[in-house]
């Protein structure tokens, strides 16, 4: 797994949003940094998620937009906020599917 406190900095976010972007605790997150405690599988789904979804936005958003990004409901999305979508890979493939589909410009 990515060094968290590294992928924060990239993302420009702290350990509450991303805390809230997990649906875990802000406490959960500063323990992982630590390497106090491990992500739990779930959980560990979810942040690698979020790694790749990173990735592919690449430069579409600027630093610290990412957040707000996952944060916004989507009448593309079916009206969910995007971090709702790191939840499930079924999901995830939409979410991965519209953020191309925005780059692309072939939003519909």
């Amino acid at each position: 797994m990515d060094n968290i406190k590294r992928l924060r900095a990239k993302h420009d976010i702290s350990q509450e949003e991303l805390a809230r972007l997990l649906g875990a605790s802000w406490p959960t997150i500063s323990r992982w940094e630590r390497g106090v405690a491990q992500p739990a599988a779930d959980a560990e789904n979810r942040l690698r998620r979020f790694v790749e979804l990173g990735q592919r936005v690449g430069d579409a958003l600027p630093k610290g937009e990412l957040c707000r990004f996952l944060l916004t409901p989507s009448p593309l999305l079916r009206g969910y906020e995007p971090r709702d979508l790191l939840g499930s890979a079924y999901a995830f493939e939409d979410l991965l599917d519209f953020v191309e589909a925005a780059k692309s410009g072939d939003m519909v």
